[in-house]
């Protein structure tokens, strides 16, 4: 996580000398008044392009019109929370709940002894807050203007239906009913985009594992290509996966180095005697089987990424390459 903090007084820079105590293991950038060399204005660019959260020890006034410039989206503005000189009191200005802005204040309060000044209206008036959850439990959220309107029923004491294609083993408010679809609003967890209630949350888990096979030197850009349109056909979020998965017989395979390099996630190899201790049923090929030694690559290979999960798609063919999908039902499993 990187941090940066800026101070514009002597006695804010004794305060913004704390800072790396405070957020000990993260990687803490500080200016100070006395060393400060560049503009408000180029600081703050740089602290929006790079950091997680920005700390103004500071009057409101500067912070606003320093970062008034470059917000774009809660989706991705980092946490920025302003300190006066003293720590007396924090005050989250820009992302409390998706960038973590109100705990990241709480946490320095802990330190001043000060007074965090959370305004957002679910804190205030103790209401579970979806996007908190979403954060926490490391989801996507897929369509983030509809986060008001759950949490403006959730504050009006209504009811809001939850769909889930994963395991919740969260303790969820009393009036989140899982399995109604008959509710106007609704919490959608899942790696499809489902349109389930009249107005959808849709909350993307990592929990989809790819089998994908290679014939032997098939071109490079093909499994991407069949990615691409398997995930697109069946309308899945590509943030979904978490691995991919093939036989070790094809890790050097152009077609799986370039997937992996295009999803940016780690690959797993596994050997045709673990592939084929999996039970169930999978489309077996003779002629796969004497060139790997196991009847399906991609399919046992996504039962066995998706620890041992559901085969939800199963072989796929494109030109020289195969894909099969596995979902993972307990995302908590997954080490995430």
């Amino acid at each position: 996580m990187i941090i940066y903090s800026i101070s514009f007084t002597d006695k804010g820079d004794l305060l913004n000398e704390k800072m790396r105590e405070i957020f000990d293991g993260s990687d803490v950038r500080t200016c100070f008044r006395k060393i400060r060399t560049e503009s408000l204005i180029k600081w703050t660019e740089k602290a929006f392009a790079d950091g997680d959260v920005i700390i103004f020890i500071s009057a409101i006034g500067i912070a606003v019109r320093a970062i008034s410039g470059f917000i774009k989206s809660k989706e991705t503005d980092p946490a920025v929370i302003v300190c006066d000189e003293l720590g007396k009191y924090a005050v989250p200005i820009l992302s409390g709940h998706i960038g973590g802005a109100n705990v990241f204040a709480e946490k320095i309060c802990q330190y001043t002894k000060g007074i965090p000044v959370i305004t957002t209206a679910t804190d205030i008036n103790g209401v579970w807050a979806v996007d908190c959850w979403a954060v926490k439990k490391k989801f996507k959220i897929h369509n983030i203007c509809n986060i008001k309107y759950i949490s403006s029923a959730l504050l009006e004491g209504k009811k809001v239906g939850l769909l889930s294609d994963i395991i919740i083993d969260d303790e969820l408010p009393d009036n989140i009913l899982s399995g109604d679809f008959n509710m106007e609003r609704g919490i959608v967890v899942s790696p499809y985009l489902k349109d389930v209630y009249k107005c959808n949350l849709n909350l993307i888990p990592k929990c989809i594992a790819i089998g994908v096979g290679s014939r032997k030197n098939a071109d490079e850009n093909a499994l991407i290509e069949l990615f691409e349109k398997v995930f697109q056909d069946n309308n899945i979020d590509r943030y979904s996966v978490y691995t991919v998965a093939t036989i070790d017989l094809k890790k050097n395979e152009k077609a799986v180095i370039k997937l992996r390099e295009y999803l940016g996630i780690e690959i797993k190899y596994y050997s045709a005697e673990e592939l084929n201790n999996i039970s169930g049923e999978f489309s077996g090929s003779k002629f796969v089987k004497k060139i790997t030694g196991t009847d399906n690559v991609c399919e046992r290979c996504a039962v066995l990424a998706s620890d041992f999960g559901k085969l939800v798609i199963k072989k796929t063919v494109g030109e020289g390459v195969t894909l099969a999908v596995g979902i993972n039902v307990n995302v908590s499993g997954i080490g995430f």
